[in-house]
Parts: structure tokens; C-alpha cells; sequence
């Protein structure tokens, strides 16, 4: 190309050769851009508080003189100029528009920043959040699912005022899983945090969005969250292994976003290792739902993935068709943990089946949650053979009704044992009662008059494996389909890091009351009997 005056020959321009703007070109275009729109907002965000009422900021000198102007000589042309714009029909209005206009582009901004950071199942899953009411996710270990839930966290909170709800199964576990990963993924995205508490478990931003963080120990937690007021988005991580999940949801979490349109509940989590878990009914027959299911594999940030769960299961000896394997890296509900259930090959009775033995006597065993679940279990037995004859379970009782209940118990127990043995005296039926609960066991001994006592206690991961060894051997048998068997298909001990199997119940995946009261009723039965882990009771409540 040559020169416009000189004639000298010089190279074309490189956007021409290339066909493309210079990278410098382009960030300039940029850095001139923003510089602008921060300009323009600054001015605009002014001029309405100014008109408004509100505190000076960014060019409040000028606009203030100026209004001061106008205000001293309304015929001067500063004073034509503001009559002019505060005449307009709907200035504030206006001002407003072009400032959440404003908001709107930086918004979409961060959201597409914000996005970037995700693979495609879980941005298929964000893209539902303020769209879908209630959303399910069943993922395989390593899926990303905790990236997940701070990245929904992020979604809401862009939204001003939104209050946002974490639960996972407990506190601890909350805090560990979500505070700082939010925190993290806030400042990448360019959300401002203006207040953070982890004591606290609390998350506010500039923009007055808020996250409260909560754990599901047991109902007293979840009942907490009754006096939240608008909340558009709660998160239950580990869904599947979350205890109370119906109550929670139904009772509590549903009603407190009734009046936001566009909420959203999120349950994240790897599959059940239990049988009956509301979550299961959730992801095969509850209607209304939103499903979502994707493992590890389709993670990109988890590369080989098949290599790693060939050469796991080499090293426990096991295939690709193990319960375990498919349960955890293959996000299959349905495999359950059976290895490491407590109650393996239980027996059990049909309702019309004749007694087989003669009882000698009756042991109603009483575990009390109050805030959680209650249970009642009669056990009749003789030296030789046991039977439950009656099995009570039921929540948020009052002690009034808990007594009413014992006593109900106790007097068809009674009747059980003068009906089936004719030697048999009423004092052979007797009650034995968690020694957390000594208050309960003064108000059935003083003032019902009933003979209940504090239970022997000691070596209870022993006494459970001996009870457990009883069911199986056919010495105690229960309820055919009743509230123990169901227990003993859903009680399971708790595994390690890595998932070798521990010698104590886990109580987080599932609780089992009715099987403690029983328990309860073994300790005095084996006592009597002369079997090990008996113990006597006794009536100390002080």
C-alpha cells in the first residue's frame, strides 16, 4: 500500500491483512467502554438521590450547585433545565429504569463468568434455579455436586434480598462443605461479600442476598428455621442420607417459600445405602420434581475414570457389579449397603401365628426423643424363646401422652401374659426406661405407680451384636412387616474414609428407636435368663 502523500510503500494495516482487530485495539475499545458506563451510572445513581431525597456521593458538587441554581432564579436557564426534567411524568421512574437497566447488563455479566466455571450437567441443573420448584440430583462420589451447591448459592445471591438456605447432615459438615467454597467462588465471580461469619454460619452481600447455613441432627435443627421469612432457594445436600426428610421438606422448608413464586429447593446427594429413605420415593414416585443424574465420568476435572474404579475394586477384591461400586461411582439407587447391616437374616412372625413357648414374663423397653422419635416395645420371653407382642413409634409427644401411651402397654401386656400362661403373676410385667430420661421413670414409679426402672446400659455395641445374633437365631422373633423389621432392614454400621466397616451404629444415616427400646427389654430379659450383657435395672432417678 502506499503512502497518501509520500508515494512510499508501506505494510497494510494487520485488521486488513487479518481480517481481525488488533488485541490492543480491542481492549482499549473496552477499558473506554467500561470507563463510560461507570461514568454515565455514577451520574445517573446521583441525579436520583438527589431528586430523591437521598445521601450525596459521586459528582454531589456539581449537581447540588446546580440545583441550588436553579432553585435561586427558576427563570435561568440552570432553572428551565431542571423544570424540565422534573416535569417529565415519571422521572424517579425513568432514572430508575436506566439505573436497573445498568444493573442488568452487569449482571448478565457475572452470570456468564459465573457459568464458565461449570460443565454442562451441572449449568443444566443452574439453569432450573428460580425456574423449577423442587429439584432432585442423584450423582455418583467426585460429581462436583458441592461445586454445585455453591454455584447455586452464587446464582440466587445475584438476585437482590434473595435468602438463601444450606443444610447438610450436620452443622460441621455445613460449614466444612460450603462456607469457604462460596466465599472462593463469590470473589471469582465478582459478587461482593460485604459481611461473613463461619462462627455464625452466615453470608451477606452487597446486594442484601443472605445464606444461612444449618445442620439435620435431629428435628430440634430443622424446627429452628420455622421464623425465616422469604426464602427463595434452601439446598439439601446429601439428600438420600439426610434423616426426617419428609417432615423437614412437607412441614417446615415448604412453607417458608410459599410466598416467593420463583423458589427453588435443591437436593443434592450419592444414592441410599438404606431401603426406605424418603429420598428413594422422591426419585421414583413423587410427582412434581425436577430429576437430574450424571457420575463422575462426565466430569471433566476427573480424568481416567474407569481406570480408577478398575484398579479399586482390585484392591478390595471385588467387581464392577458390587453394591458398593455401583452404588457410589455409579449413582445407582437400589444398591444398598447390605455388608454392613446390623440385623442381617432377622426372624419374624406372622400377626395370626400362634405363641409357640409359654411366657414367663413381660419387658416393655422405652426410648424417649422428644424432639425426635418415641418407642415402646413389649417383650414377652421365657428361658428359651422371645416374642414382641406389641410395638409402638411415634414423634413430638408431650410426656402426658407419652405416659398415656406406657400405660396402654402395659396393660395389654398384662392381659398378654394372664391369656398365654396361667401361672403367671402381673408383677412379672415391668418397665425399663433410657437412663437419660430418669424424670420419665419418676413420674411412671411415684406418681402412675407403675413399675418402671432406669436400664442397664453398659457395653452396648456388644449388647446390640447379641441382640442382633438373638433376632437371627430365631430367640426373639418380631412383627412380620412391623416397625422393628423395618428398623433392621434401614440400621447400619457406619463406615470409614475408606468404607471399612466400623463396629458402631450409624446414627446419622438412620436412628434406630424402636431397636434401642428393645434393647432395653433384652438387657432385663438376659439378666433374668442368666445370659451375657444382662444387667440389673434400678430404680435411681436422682
Amino acid at each position: 500500500m502506499k503512502q497518501r502523500y509520500t508515494g512510499e510503500e508501506v505494510p497494510l494495516p494487520e485488521h486488513i491483512v487479518t481480517g481481525k482487530r488488533r488485541p490492543d485495539s480491542i481492549e482499549k475499545q473496552k477499558e473506554t467502554r467500561a470507563t463510560n458506563i461507570a461514568i454515565k451510572n455514577s451520574v445517573y445513581e446521583e441525579l436520583r438521590k438527589q431528586l430523591a431525597g437521598g445521601q450525596t456521593t459521586y459528582y454531589s458538587e456539581f449537581i447540588e450547585k446546580y440545583l441550588k441554581e436553579a432553585k435561586k432564579a427558576p427563570n435561568s436557564s440552570a432553572g428551565k433545565t431542571v423544570a424540565d426534567i422534573i416535569f417529565q411524568q415519571d422521572i424517579l421512574e425513568k432514572l430508575d429504569e436506566q439505573h436497573q437497566r445498568e444493573m442488568a447488563n452487569d449482571l448478565e455479566f457475572i452470570q456468564y463468568k459465573l457459568f464458565k466455571q461449570f460443565f454442562k450437567e451441572q449449568r443444566e441443573v443452574l439453569y432450573e434455579i428460580n425456574h423449577a420448584k423442587r429439584i432432585v440430583c442423584c450423582c455418583s462420589r467426585r460429581a462436583g455436586k458441592t461445586d454445585l451447591a455453591s454455584g447455586a448459592i452464587d446464582v440466587a445471591s445475584m438476585i437482590p434480598n434473595t435468602r438463601i438456605i444450606y443444610i447438610n447432615l450436620t452443622y460441621t459438615n455445613a460449614l466444612t462443605q460450603i462456607f469457604e467454597n462460596t466465599v472462593e467462588r463469590s470473589e471469582k465471580s465478582g459478587l461482593a461479600i460485604t459481611n461473613s461469619s463461619k462462627s455464625a454460619g452466615e453470608i451477606e452481600w452487597s446486594n442484601g442476598s443472605s445464606l444461612r447455613i444449618c445442620g439435620n441432627s435431629n428435628n430440634a435443627e430443622i424446627d429452628k428455621l420455622r421464623g425465616e421469612k422469604r426464602v427463595s432457594l434452601v439446598i439439601i445436600d446429601e439428600f438420600f442420607h439426610q434423616r426426617n426428610m419428609e417432615y423437614a421438606i412437607n412441614e417446615v422448608i415448604g412453607p417458608l417459600m410459599l410466598d416467593i413464586s420463583n423458589s427453588t429447593i435443591l437436593c443434592l446427594g450419592t444414592p441410599p445405602r438404606i431401603p426406605k429413605t424418603y429420598g428413594e420415593r422422591v426419585w421414583k414416585v413423587e410427582k412434581g420434581w425436577k430429576k437430574f443424574h450424571w457420575t463422575a465420568s462426565d466430569n471433566p476435572y476427573i480424568p481416567n475414570y474407569e481406570e480408577f474404579i478398575e484398579e479399586l475394586c482390585k484392591n478390595k477384591g471385588i467387581t464392577k457389579d458390587a453394591p458398593f461400586i455401583q452404588r457410589e461411582y455409579y449413582g445407582v439407587i437400589g444398591a444398598y449397603d447390605t455388608e454392613a447391616s446390623v440385623f442381617k437374616d432377622y426372624k419374624t412372625y406372622k400377626a395370626d401365628e400362634p405363641l409357640d413357648f409359654i411366657p414367663e414374663k413381660v419387658a416393655l423397653g422405652i426410648d424417649i426423643g422428644f424432639e425426635d422419635n418415641n418407642a415402646i416395645i413389649a417383650l414377652a420371653y421365657n428361658n428359651e424363646k422371645a416374642r414382641v407382642i406389641e410395638e409402638r413409634k411415634f414423634n413430638r409427644a408431650s410426656i402426658s401422652e407419652i405416659i398415656k401411651q406406657v400405660n396402654e402397654v402395659y396393660s395389654n401386656s398384662k392381659k398378654f401374659l394372664i391369656e398365654n400362661n396361667n401361672n403367671a403373676n402381673i408383677s412379672d410385667v415391668s418397665i425399663y426406661c433410657d437412663t437419660n430420661n430418669k424424670e420419665l421413670v419418676y413420674e411412671l414409679y411415684s406418681v402412675q405407680k407403675l413399675p418402671a426402672y432406669t436400664c442397664y446400659k453398659y457395653n452396648k455395641a456388644l449388647a446390640i451384636s447379641q441382640m442382633a445374633e438373638f433376632c437371627r437365631t430365631s430367640k426373639i422373633v418380631i412383627p412380620e412387616d412391623g416397625i422393628l423389621a423395618d428398623e433392621c432392614d434401614r440400621t447400619l454400621y457406619k463406615r470409614d474414609e475408606e468404607d471399612n466397616i466400623l463396629s458402631e451404629i450409624d446414627d446419622e444415616l438412620f436412628h434406630p428407636d424402636a431397636l434401642m427400646a428393645l434393647l432395653y427389654a433384652c438387657r432385663q430379659m438376659w439378666f433374668d435368663i442368666g445370659a451375657p450383657l444382662g444387667g440389673e435395672s434400678s430404680e435411681d432417678w436422682n
